[in-house]
C-alpha cells in the first residue's frame, strides 16, 4: 500500500521488547525517512541505556552528515546523556556499523559528552530476528520498509565474524541452495577473508553457466540474468588479482572445474577467456582437507539457514523443536559417491 505509514505499527511492536531487544533491532534500521521516526522515539525512551543512544548517535553522526533531518535527535542524546538520563551501558557493542562493519566512533565529534564513547560491555543480544520469535510474523512485516540491513543478513554476517576459514567454508557450502549471493559478496569483501573461501565461492557461483552465455553472447559489461552473478565474480577476481586474499592452506580444489573450463573454452575457438581466470584460481594447489563440520548443531547457525530458505518457525519453542528434530539421525542415503551435480542441482535466483 503507496499510503501505509509503518511507524505506528513498528512502535507498536517495539513497546513489547526487551532493551536489548530494541538495540538489536535499532542497529539495523535505516537512517531516513520514517526509520529516523522510530529510532528518535527509541532514544526518548526512560529505559534507554548508554550503549542503544550512543549506537544510534554515533550512526546518525558518522553515516547521515548531509542530513538535516538527524540533527534533533542528536541532540536529544547528547541532552539526556547530558543529564545522565540513560542508564548504564550493560549491552555490548564493538563501535562497528552492522554489516558494512565501518568504525563508527570518532574522537573528532564537537561538543559531544564523554559517556558516548564508551566502553560498552555486557551481554551481547541476540540478532534481530530473534526479537521477533514470540510475536507474529506480521510484527516485522511492519518493519520490512525500514531496515538498512535485512536481519537475516547481518544476523549471518554477525555468526561469522571471528569464525575460522574452515567454518566460512562449511557455512559457503551449507547457504548455497539458499540464494546466499549477497552474503558471498558480504565474505569477499571483507579483509579477513581466506583465498581457499574465495576461491570456493567463485566455482560455487555458477562461472561456468557465466562465462558459457557469455562467450556465446558478448564479453561486455553483462546485463540481465548474468548481472547477479557479475556482482559477484567481477569483485572477487579483482581483488584475487590485486591484493590477494588472507592465504590458508585449506583445500578448495574439490570445487574446481579446470578441465571442463578449458573444455568450455575451446568449443569458442579465436574468443578470450571472459573471465581471465588467474592460474592459482583455475588450477588450485592441492592443500588441507577441511574438516567436515555440522554447523547447524548451533541454533543460532540454524536459523540463519532457515531464514535464507525461508521462515523460520515461531514462537521461539518450535524453532527450537524443529531444530532439535534436525539434529537426530537420519538412516543413511545410498552410497554413490561425489558428485558435482550433487551441490549444483540448485540455480541461484536469477
Amino acid at each position: 500500500m503507496a499510503d501505509y505509514d509503518p511507524v505506528p505499527d513498528a512502535i507498536d511492536a517495539l513497546q513489547t521488547k526487551t532493551q536489548p531487544q530494541r538495540f538489536a533491532i535499532a542497529r539495523l534500521l535505516d537512517l531516513n525517512g520514517p526509520a529516523l521516526e522510530v529510532l528518535r522515539w527509541i532514544v526518548e525512551q526512560p529505559d534507554c541505556d548508554r550503549t542503544t543512544a550512543s549506537m544510534v548517535f554515533w550512526r546518525l553522526l558518522r553515516l547521515t552528515p548531509e542530513n538535516p533531518q538527524r540533527v534533533p535527535t542528536l541532540d536529544i542524546i547528547r541532552q539526556r546523556m547530558g543529564e545522565t538520563a540513560y542508564g548504564e551501558a550493560g549491552i555490548a557493542w564493538d563501535g562497528l556499523e552492522a554489516w558494512d562493519r565501518t568504525p563508527l566512533i570518532s574522537a573528532s565529534a564537537g561538543e559531544t559528552p564523554p559517556g558516548l564513547f564508551g566502553p560498552f560491555d555486557g551481554e551481547t543480544p541476540e540478532p534481530a530476528t530473534h526479537a521477533f520469535f514470540d510475536a507474529p510474523y506480521e510484527d516485522q512485516d511492519s518493519f520490512d520498509s525500514l531496515w538498512r540491513k535485512e536481519p537475516y543478513l547481518a544476523a549471518a554476517a554477525d555468526w561469522l565474524i571471528g569464525k575460522s576459514a574452515e567454518v566460512w567454508m562449511a557455512a559457503v557450502t551449507e547457504l548455497y541452495s539458499g540464494h546466499a549471493n549477497d552474503l558471498y559478496r558480504w565474505i569477499v569483501q571483507q579483509p579477513e577473508c581466506p583465498a581457499p573461501v574465495a576461491g570456493q565461492i567463485f566455482w560455487m557461483a555458477d562461472a561456468m553457466w557465466y562465462s558459457q552465455g557469455m562467450l556465446g553472447e558478448s564479453t561486455e559489461k553483462p546485463e540481465g540474468v548474468y548481472a547477479h552473478v557479475f556482482e559477484l565474480l567481477d569483485p572477487l577476481l579483482d581483488r584475487w588479482r590485486t591484493t590477494g586474499f588472507v592465504p590458508s592452506d585449506l583445500d578448495f580444489s574439490g570445487f574446481a572445474r579446470p578441465a571442463q573450463y578449458r573444455a568450455l573454452l575451446s568449443k569458442f575457438p579465436g574468443k578470450a577467456d571472459p573471465l581471465e581466470i588467474p592460474a592459482g584460481l583455475l588450477d588450485p594447489v592441492p592443500g588441507r582437507k577441511p574438516a567436515a563440520l555440522r554447523l547447524c548443531g548451533d541454533f543460532n547457525f540454524w536459523c540463519i539457514k532457515c531464514s535464507f530458505g525461508g521462515l523460520v518457525p515461531h514462537p521461539r519453542a518450535a524453532a527450537v523443536k524443529d531444530w532439535q528434530q534436525s539434529l537426530k539421525p537420519h538412516a543413511p542415503a545410498p552410497a554413490s559417491g561425489w558428485r558435482w551435480k550433487d551441490l549444483f542441482r540448485h540455480r541461484p535466483r536469477t
